[in-house]
């Protein structure tokens, strides 16, 4: 039995691509926010991944640190930007 479907695969090779491409093109952290190392390690999906997996308009380019924050701050971080409604 396949881990994923092969439409999914292709979407999870295609974001292997785009998110190296994303990071190459913004190497320092979109948010600088919580004991910021500036440097980006990963992308964070403003409105979630679902259906905006791909959506590079819907990523922000982050340090580990940064990106933690965010996922564990969700109030804080919607007032800051840093994540929109999924609605």
């Amino acid at each position: 039995m396949r881990k994923y479907s092969k439409k999914r695969s292709k979407l999870n090779s295609e974001y292997s691509k785009l998110r190296k491409q994303f990071l190459e093109q913004y190497p320092v952290c979109q948010a600088k926010i919580f004991n910021c190392t500036t440097s980006s390690s990963d992308v964070h999906h403003t409105k979630g991944r679902g259906k905006y997996l791909n959506d590079t308009s819907t990523w922000l380019s982050v340090c580990r640190n940064c990106h933690n924050w965010i996922e564990e701050n969700p109030n804080e971080a919607k007032q800051l930007g840093f994540s929109k409604s999924r609605l």
